[in-house]
């Protein structure tokens, strides 16, 4: 596409409204994961990434969340001293260290997900099969360029 400025003329706008309805959205954080300390974004996040793929090394947790490894660390160990995650050694390689939700976090994360998800699902269920993947790898697409 030779043009792009009428494209990103409409676009402009839209992205920081996804962002601020998104952010207003996963700030509605559950009673039981507020009265366990000062949870930010990067805090929501990293449970959020645990309960869809977890356990999870701290390595893995920096490279999905795109922060440094000291960075993903020092978030794991504030979520483990308000008891939302443990840690435990890898049965196939005891060097290594799996980070989980814990048994007080799960419910909390459950419903944070849940009420985070309703959108999505009434969006995707507006559209058909070739639209969705077309969006999903549209959307990834973007993402892909957002983080480079």
């Amino acid at each position: 596409m030779n043009n792009f400025g009428p494209y990103a003329a409409r676009l402009a706008p839209l992205l920081p409204q996804l962002v601020l309805a998104y952010q207003r959205r996963a700030g509605d954080i559950p009673a039981a994961l507020r009265e366990a300390g000062q949870l930010g974004q990067r805090h929501v996040g990293m449970l959020i990434m645990l309960a869809i793929g977890g356990p999870l090394s701290v390595s893995e947790l920096a490279q999905r969340s795109g922060m440094t490894v000291a960075h993903a660390s020092l978030v794991v160990g504030e979520l483990a001293r308000a008891g939302l995650v443990t840690r435990e050694h890898d049965e196939r390689d005891r060097r290594r260290i799996l980070v989980s939700l814990s048994e007080v976090a799960k419910p909390a994360v459950a419903e944070m997900r849940h009420r985070n998800a309703e959108p999505v699902i009434a969006f995707l269920r507006e559209l058909d099969e070739d639209q969705a993947n077309e969006f999903i790898g549209t959307l990834s697409l973007l993402l892909a360029h957002l983080r480079d």
